[in-house]
């Protein structure tokens, strides 16, 4: 990824000799004691450099720093100085910088923050107030770069984490930052989205030649073909504590630092390790169990994800004391397979018998149950003696009291794996159990499935990381909707056809394009959960909210239940025909505001004084109560069912700029709320994967089948995705800052016109109101 010199003295080459990132000892400390520095370096544009560093060494703590986000969004305290293009990030925080610096963080969820893609990527353009003409085609060229133009109109919450990142990717670099900075950006990705980033950043190098530091573990990976020449040209080393031991061409680091840096648990690339082979501290034993003996069987299965069938006719023998790897692209099913294996998830047709499997999920921190790392150890149902032998395995015994929310990414895995070995269940799956690791951590984690297997337990894994595949006794593909396999490694890695189709290895093809890895079937409109028809979809939404504002006072204020009866039958024939939706339909979503009406008309049924309608009843039912019970049910179903009609013709982001702009919202607020819709949409498959964790922690049944979350279990799950959602709260809104969202002046991409039909709505609802007043008077 080397660069071409400038002639001396032209514009480009003054350009690339303008100063990107200045630091003068510049230090910072977390508040749990962890930190970088005291850094001194220069980055000029165009630059690239690699920041490498085991674990722990404070990475991420210096590129959210350069990206303003600590002290603003993260506490810490921060000594020397820092300037990014010549403006401080400390003290300006995140929107001083947002513009100049594009950033990519490790959790793809947490780096698209509105519930459609190209709105999304166009966010940062109109916060720098980019002409409106021009951000269609730069959205167009930026998902491009990153061959996501199929992902343009999708919903945010339909995206695969690889999908995320590539999207993640485009917003970080539509609008021609000065700094790029990128956080393991292929750490979800197989091999075909590594090559679809890649080429995203060398497009985004060769066109605006921003400034580019870059956190990367599959150093392989990124390089490809290229080898070390496809490496940054410069890397900076830190050690465990965070100070720097090397900045120089990444070559002379490598040759000079390689021991070192190998014994502080990096990965480096293939021609400076000495045991890549294998991530374990000892070669692979002998398989003990024999082929005849299959602990868990998969027969003739098809597995689904939702509705869409994923894998078909799959057969599959796990056996005890082996290592069974499974590989294949990003969305071929290797998590579906491993759900299915561990009874959480049936399958649609097929069998499966055998032994009680655990089940490590990709998000340790969806996983944990307990408040302290040893209270969750203690919770896999181990005595005390235990649980301490399992603090020692894993190097977690100083943070045996510490929250495991609080744990590095490496911690949260060893503990996620060590306490579903504490459950010895004769089976342990694990999906991607080396994401995001670095080589220390990794070899921990494959160790302790190695010791699993060699105490005569069933292992099996999904991985991307030839590492685990080479350390696996055998390996199965996924791949077009079969499982190909099972096959010794040697036989894989001697495949280039089969190590493509697995996605772990890229097509030679420049022009190749990763297929796409969405979760389908999910929702039918890009932008909400119902397809937006009829004539009620074509209005301003700022109108469709002020006449539910006004039907609802309207409403609040009669209090005679027969204009409230005629406005409501009003209202709902305009519904089924402004929204074209049919009778039934509408009755099944006026459900929820039926019972809370029926509610409402019974108290008052039961405890309003007056005359009495029928004394022999065994209750006492008014008339004043049954005048105003009735007429409150109706107001309550007369506004539920407004709501209902404005929600359902309504996209969210065109409520929103049309709010700003006609009703003069603020745009912090109008694009707060849309990035709440975006995690309103993702609450439920938030809610789907904690309960399946929570799940998968609970005594099986004797058949080995994973009983149904009891109340107990359900309040914890409750409680779990509040913490989940105010934490990916506290992301979005980072990501909120770094698109530049604030005061200043922004123009708006598609801006939400009030039109001659608008007016017709407003008079023709108004003028019913009015006729339905007179007429029951």
């Amino acid at each position: 990824m080397s660069t071409e010199p400038f002639p001396v003295g032209s514009p480009a080459q003054r350009e690339a000799d303008r100063l990107i990132v200045r630091a003068e000892e510049l230090e910072v400390v977390l508040p749990d004691g962890h930190g970088v520095g005291p850094w001194s370096a220069e980055i000029r544009a165009g630059e690239q450099v690699l920041l490498l560093g085991p674990s722990g060494s404070g990475k991420s703590t210096l590129l959210r720093t350069l990206a303003g986000a600590i002290p603003s969004h993260q506490r810490g305290w921060v000594r020397g100085t820092v300037q990014v293009d010549g403006i401080d990030p400390v003290s300006g925080g995140v929107l001083a910088v947002a513009g100049r610096v594009g950033y990519l963080g490790q959790d793809p969820s947490a780096g698209v923050c509105l519930p459609r893609v190209d709105e999304d990527v166009a966010l940062p353009l109109e916060n720098s107030a980019v002409d409106a003409r021009c951000i269609g085609p730069r959205v167009e060229a930026a998902l491009a770069a990153v061959h996501g133009e199929q992902l343009a109109e999708r919903a945010s919450s339909t995206l695969s984490g690889g999908e995320l990142q590539r999207v993640a990717l485009a917003a970080a670099q539509v609008s021609g930052p000065s700094l790029l900075l990128l956080d393991e950006p292929t750490a979800m990705l197989d091999a075909p989205a590594i090559r679809a980033v890649r080429s995203a950043v060398e497009t985004a190098l060769a066109t605006t030649r921003p400034a580019m530091i870059l956190v990367e573990h599959r150093l392989d990976e990124w390089a490809g073909e290229q080898g070390l020449e496809g490496l940054p040209g410069r890397t900076i080393a830190l050690d465990r504590s965070g100070h720097v031991i090397a900045d120089g061409p990444t070559g002379q680091v490598l040759d000079e630092h390689a021991e070192a840096l190998r014994e502080a648990g990096c990965w480096l690339p293939q021609q400076f390790e000495h045991d890549h082979a294998r991530p374990s501290s000892g070669p692979a034993p002998e398989p003990p169990a024999s082929p005849e003996d299959p602990v868990l069987t998969m027969r003739d299965a098809t597995l689904s994800r939702g509705a869409v069938p994923v894998l078909e006719n799959v057969d599959l023998d796990v056996h005890a004391g082996r290592v069974l790897a499974v590989v294949g692209r990003n969305g071929a099913g290797k998590s579906t397979l491993l759900g299915a294996l561990s009874r959480l998830d049936a399958p649609t047709a097929g069998l499966i018998e055998g032994g009680a499997a655990g089940l490590v999920f990709q998000r340790p921190s969806a996983q944990f149950v307990a408040d302290t790392v040893r209270e969750e150890l203690a919770a896999s149902g181990a005595d005390d003696e235990r649980v301490e032998q399992m603090l020692r395995t894993l190097d977690l015994v100083e943070q045996a009291e510490q929250s495991p929310h609080r744990l590095s990414g490496g911690q949260q895995r060893r503990l996620s794996v060590g306490a579903m070995l504490l459950t010895e269940r004769p089976v342990l799956l694990a999906d991607e159990p080396g994401f995001g690791l670095d080589r220390a951590a990794a070899r921990t984690v494959a160790d302790l499935l190695r010791a699993a297997a060699r105490e005569g337990r069933a292992v099996a894994l999904s991985t991307h990381d030839l590492h685990l595949v080479q350390s696996a006794d055998e390996v199965v593909v996924l791949a077009d909707g079969t499982l190909h396999g099972p096959m010794p490694p040697s036989r894989l890695l001697a495949d280039t056809a089969l190590l493509r189709r697995a996605g772990l290895r890229d097509a030679t093809d420049p022009e190749h394009r990763p297929a796409a890895d969405a979760r389908p079937g999910l929702t039918p409109d890009p932008r909400s959960g119902h397809p937006r028809r009829g004539v009620l979809a074509r209005r301003n939404p700022t109108v469709l909210l002020g006449l539910l504002t006004a039907l609802s006072a309207v409403a609040i204020l009669l209090t005679d239940p027969l204009p409230l009866a005629v406005l409501y039958l009003l209202a709902a024939a305009g519904t089924m025909l402004g929204c074209r939706i049919g009778p039934l339909a509408l009755l099944r979503a006026q459900v929820p505001f039926a019972l809370f009406a029926a509610g409402v008309l019974m108290v008052n049924l039961l405890s309003r004084p007056g005359e009495v309608l029928w004394p022999d009843l065994p209750v006492r039912i008014t008339r004043e109560g049954a005048v105003l019970g009735t007429a409150l049910a109706l107001r309550a179903l007369l506004i539920g069912l407004g709501a209902y009609a404005v929600t359902r013709a309504t996209d969210p982001r065109e409520t929103m700029v049309s709010l700003q702009q006609h009703a003069r919202l603020p745009a912090r607020y109008a694009y707060a709320l849309l990035a709440g819709r975006r995690l309103l949409d993702d609450l439920p498959a938030r809610w789907a994967t904690i309960t399946r964790a929570h799940r998968v922690r609970l005594p099986l049944h004797d058949d080995g089948t994973v009983p149904r979350a009891g109340v107990r279990t359900l309040l914890r799950c409750a409680f779990a995705v509040l913490v989940d959602a105010v934490r990916s709260a506290s992301h979005l809104a980072f990501a909120l800052e770094s698109r530049g969202l604030g005061e200043g002046e922004r123009t708006v991409w598609r801006p939400v016109a009030l039109g001659w039909g608008d007016a017709v709505l407003v008079i023709s609802v108004v003028a019913c109101v009015i006729a339905v007043l007179l007429l029951t008077a």
